[in-house]
């Protein structure tokens, strides 16, 4: 049975090479993973970079909001005073002018 070792070994070999190539496709595919990798954690790295631009350009706009609100309400305020106070001297005014009426005869005289 000399034929038996032979085919056995021959056999084994073809395992081997079989395995080997299939060794050789994986490892194409990880490098080429590896390299696809690469280039997310690129684009990743400027999209976490813009996010962050716009939430600082958000996070901005909502002081600037916040202040603008806050002096409206300042000028408001200083308005409805300046207002209040024109009202009442205005109506001071009007009394001194009804208080003085009176008298505007006997100066003449």
């Amino acid at each position: 049975m000399w034929f038996v070792g032979a085919g056995r070994l021959n056999g084994a070999a073809a395992h081997i090479h079989g395995v080997a190539v299939r060794l050789r496709q994986v490892q194409r595919e990880a490098d080429e993973c590896d390299a696809a990798l690469v280039g997310l954690e690129r684009a990743h790295a400027e999209i976490q970079r813009k996010v962050e631009a716009a939430e600082a350009e958000v996070e901005a706009l909502r002081r600037q909001r916040i202040e603008a609100y806050e002096r409206f309400w300042v000028v408001r305020e200083q308005r409805d005073r300046a207002r209040h106070v024109s009202r009442r001297l205005r109506r001071r005014l009007e009394r001194m002018h009804r208080r003085l009426r009176p008298f505007e005869g006997c100066v003449g005289d």
